[in-house]
């Protein structure tokens, strides 16, 4: 990355030749304290604006903003299987020594035990827990969790509702989308059709409203939230036996869906994995012990296929995780004691591994990203 110009960033207290003086015992560079900034959470960024006009004037600017939200952070988290607690603790990996240090740490407690059986989503800063009548969306910056009204069903429904998180940038709105299966019978392991959708805007003061989706379908993926589309891979038809690629506009609210390859045998939230490659929708999932498929849609489908047998550890069974907006596969261990991360760069098909500094596995599931911290915590 660039180095930022801080020569721009001028008060009263600084002078021409970029050195903090006034109220200081030793004079410190402007570059200087806009490098040891971009090491503090947002958090103690915000507390840090109220120290002087000086420090306000850096956090503030859009150079800061910019690095600060480029830096590749790791959020990792950690879900408990026996508690109804999340713990989201965030490590800041340094790039050029493949390791990483303990940033901060914060809990989100969710009251419906049913919200552990899925995984988590992450959308432009925000957390979401969606799984049940109640979900949660958790903001790890601030730690705050607004509430959302209850979802009410009606008769023979069952739990099993479906909630993702989605992000408009044109509006700055987040929206979450419901979906409530059909009345039957269903069990957790089933594939559950689901017909009716309804979508909520953060920070509103309205209820759940009605959304039109005239294609019955199964939620098959965690989501993924590019330019403002929502995409999850589903199962559709009347047997619910195809394969789809879902989007949802979350400015228009309106429903597509595209026909996936037929070598997609399966789709899982615990085996298939969605994310975002270079602005473009991907799935990957494994083939075998230590093999790996990765589905790319440009104007088509493309498949890349990789490996971790040239690992140099012992043989171990890796979960893909996501990947890095330097097109790195992060996976990490499904089993074992130790806590890490491994990048694999599908370019050079080199690995390197990013240690968890103070911190052994829980025994639990662990789910990994690159996580750009909300700005809002910096204005």
């Amino acid at each position: 990355m660039e180095r930022p110009r801080v020569d721009k960033i001028m008060t009263s207290q600084g002078s021409k030749d970029g050195v903090i003086k006034g109220g200081y015992s030793h004079p410190i560079p402007l570059e200087l304290l806009f490098i040891i900034f971009l090491r503090l959470p947002a958090k103690t960024l915000a507390r840090c604006v109220c120290v002087s006009k000086l420090w306000a004037s850096i956090i503030r600017s859009q150079d800061f903003i910019t690095s600060f939200q480029s830096q590749s952070r790791i959020l990792f988290f950690i879900r408990d299987y026996y508690q109804t607690r999340f713990e989201n603790r965030f490590f800041l990996s340094n790039q050029q020594e493949g390791t990483s240090s303990f940033l901060s740490r914060t809990t989100c407690h969710v009251s419906d035990s049913r919200s552990r059986c899925r995984q988590p989503q992450e959308v432009n800063g925000l957390i979401c827990c969606g799984y049940g009548t109640s979900p949660v969306i958790y903001n790890p910056t601030s730690g705050k969790s607004p509430t959302l009204p209850r979802i009410y069903l009606g008769q023979n429904v069952g739990p099993y509702v479906e909630n993702i998180l989605g992000y408009d940038p044109i509006n700055e709105e987040y929206k979450v989308l419901s979906m409530t299966p059909l009345p039957g019978n269903h069990s957790s392991d089933s594939i559950i059709p689901y017909k009716e959708h309804k979508v909520f805007t953060l920070g509103s003061k309205s209820l759940w409203r009605m959304v039109e989706c005239n294609t019955i379908h199964c939620p098959g993926t965690i989501s993924v939230c590019i330019n403002g589309v929502l995409y999850y891979g589903a199962y559709v038809g009347e047997s619910m036996k195809q394969r789809s690629l879902v989007r949802f506009d979350v400015r228009t609210e309106k429903f597509g869906f595209t026909k996936m390859p037929e070598s997609v045998q399966t789709l899982s939230y615990y085996s298939s994995t969605l994310m975002n490659y270079n602005e473009k929708i991907a799935l990957a999932y494994s083939t075998g012990y230590d093999t790996y498929e990765l589905w790319v849609l440009k104007d088509e489908w493309s498949k890349m296929c990789f490996s971790t047998r040239l690992w140099t550890q012992p043989c171990i069974k890796f979960n893909v995780e996501g990947i890095t907006r330097m097109g790195e596969i992060i996976l990490t261990p499904r089993y074992g004691g130790e806590f890490y991360a491994v990048y694999y760069n599908l370019v050079t098909k080199q690995f390197r591994k990013i240690d968890i500094e103070g911190y052994k596995s829980p025994g639990g599931v662990v789910v990994s990203w690159e996580y750009a911290e909300t700005s809002t915590m910096l204005l």
